[in-house]
């Protein structure tokens, strides 16, 4: 069973309460930096969700990386670090490939193993994120001399303007959780992260979503993606930031279920 595999491998995680249907999708969720799976409970909810023609929807499970949450190890500083465990969970753990989606760190993960190991997933949602991640040197060097502070203005900016105060002050408190060290390895590898030149090679259905109000990765590094990656969907979520699964999460939810149920096929892959 998939989450016996994970609990023996000392991987943390959230997944739903029924078991894996055999005859579902299944769509496994990568959080951003100084996150862990529980940012994802809204999207795990879509394994309950009834759609015409299938029995249920999706599978839903959302990891813990490394050094994060409840997973064993340490967190990593670069992003082919990050990537390369992925891979490996993905080998050891999945009989049938899933869909991986990844928000903004996470989504920079997936890309990487969807370049490397095409052939362990069956598409990919990128949420937030873009081929190259840069970081303000502002909260590099905060996150070392004054994390609380910094951690405090960084999800102040991941938040639409008009977004509920609670789920801001739920998200300080989540990224304070992770610990100085683990969110400053995040964020110096999201810096680091630059694949400009080979996400125009990725053969494998996509999906891009983005908050119109994200402040962190704007809708133009979507953009971007979009533009490269052959035959991909993208889709901006008014009103949301960089939170989007969380804000928005319905309409979130409504493209993620329909691309994972309805995946497009890269005209190449056709050929």
């Amino acid at each position: 069973m998939i989450t016996h595999k994970l609990g023996d491998m000392g991987i943390g995680f959230t997944a739903q309460p029924e078991h894996f249907a055999p005859d579902r999708p299944t769509l496994v969720m990568i959080h951003g930096a100084g996150g862990t799976s529980q940012i994802w409970q809204n999207q795990i909810r879509l394994s309950k969700v009834r759609s015409v023609g299938v029995n249920g929807s999706v599978n839903t499970l959302a990891l813990d990386l490394p050094g994060h949450g409840k997973s064993a190890d340490e967190a990593r500083s670069d992003i082919d670090a990050y990537a390369a465990w992925l891979s490996e969970v993905l080998r050891s753990v999945f009989d049938e490939p899933p869909f991986l989606m990844g928000h903004s760190m996470g989504g920079a993960i997936v890309q990487k193993v969807a370049l490397s190991d095409p052939d362990l997933m069956k598409g990919i949602i990128l949420a937030g994120t873009g081929p190259r991640l840069q970081v303000a040197p502002m909260f590099l060097e905060g996150l070392q001399k004054s994390f609380h502070t910094i951690v405090e203005s960084i999800m102040g900016f991941a938040y639409a303007a008009d977004a509920d105060r609670r789920l801001v002050q739920e998200g300080i408190k989540l990224m304070k959780a992770a610990g100085g060290e683990a969110v400053y390895k995040d964020f110096y590898a999201c810096d680091r992260f630059d694949v400009r030149d080979q996400i125009g090679g990725l053969n494998l259905p996509a999906l891009i979503l983005c908050g119109s109000e994200d402040k962190l990765t704007p809708p133009s590094l979507s953009r971007k993606l979009h533009e490269a990656i052959p035959g991909s969907r993208m889709e901006i979520v008014q009103g949301a930031g960089h939170m989007v699964m969380i804000e928005k999460h319905r309409a979130f939810n409504d493209h993620v279920l329909d691309f994972v149920l309805n995946p497009s096929i890269p005209q190449s892959l056709n050929s």
